[in-house]
């Protein structure tokens, strides 16, 4: 059986040319004046961060006609073609491209999956999917691999700053004017969902503490963490990686934040994940 892996630029794979038999559909980027902007190989990190310091960018979801095309176009070639796209929690996307799935013509031959993931934890999804490939296992059976794993993860989000958030009105600007002024840095919970976790004085206090509450809550017995980020001074980002090593841990993938999830956090923000166990 010949198989297909399709994702979307929330994993933060764009080269997707580097591995066996997959393909890219990009979310969408717009900007203030509506432009989009295919989040694809095209849309370089330099162009993308001057364009987010400029304006409040917003995302939405891959195109349907150009989504819907390319499934057509691999099953020409392929058996199934599974479908690893951004959580449910976050996007429309899942459930508008797991209804399309079950159309007559995609029944059981395109798979989208209930991933729950996005950057670092969808990656990892993805790797995954390549493994399960080379095992011969069947779109059906990855789909439901990689869905009955969907929550055997635990990952914490800490952003140096709260302007992005400020700026996309997740939370006021007196909120976060306090927060300054008492050095209070949020730390977020993901679970295919973003909520607030804790809250500490100082951002390496909260890159502390969310470690911490990583080797609290896992299951894991190897301590392999996977983190990303976007972009930051490289002092920061030796700090967090001293400081995972440090806390017993092994940095395992070590990727940039997804520019769809940039949009959202902005610049100096952390995730940091663990996963309960590993494929096999």
């Amino acid at each position: 059986m010949k198989i297909a892996i399709l994702i979307d630029s929330s994993a933060g794979i764009k080269d997707v040319k580097n591995y066996k038999d997959m393909y890219l559909v990009p979310l969408m980027i717009t900007k203030e004046d509506g432009e989009q902007i295919s989040d694809d190989e095209n849309f370089e990190s330099n162009e993308f961060y001057q364009l987010h310091e400029k304006q409040l960018l917003k995302t939405s979801m891959s195109i349907p006609g150009t989504m819907l095309g390319k499934w057509d176009e691999l099953l020409k070639e392929y058996d199934n073609v599974v479908c690893l796209l951004l959580s449910k929690g976050l996007s429309g996307q899942f459930e508008t491209y797991r209804m399309f799935s079950q159309q007559e013509e995609y029944l059981n031959k395109v798979f989208v999956v209930d991933t729950n993931g996005v950057s670092i934890i969808l990656k990892q999804q993805v790797l995954d999917t390549l493994e399960l490939v080379k095992q011969g296992k069947t779109g059906q059976e990855i789909c439901q691999i990689i869905e009955s794993r969907n929550k055997n993860f635990n990952c914490f989000i800490v952003p140096k700053t709260l302007d992005q958030l400020v700026r996309g009105g997740r939370i006021s600007k007196a909120a976060a004017s306090m927060a300054k002024l008492l050095k209070i840095n949020p730390i977020l919970r993901y679970d295919g969902e973003i909520d607030k976790e804790d809250k500490t004085r100082t951002f390496k206090k909260a890159i502390e503490t969310a470690i911490d509450l990583l080797k609290k809550k896992t299951k894991s017995t190897t301590l392999q963490v996977d983190f990303s980020y976007s972009r930051t001074e490289e002092e920061t980002l030796e700090f967090v990686k001293k400081t995972i090593i440090e806390k017993g841990f092994t940095i395992r993938l070590q990727d940039d934040i997804p520019n769809t999830i940039t949009c959202h956090t902005g610049k100096d923000t952390f995730a940091i994940a663990i996963w309960d166990d590993n494929l096999n």
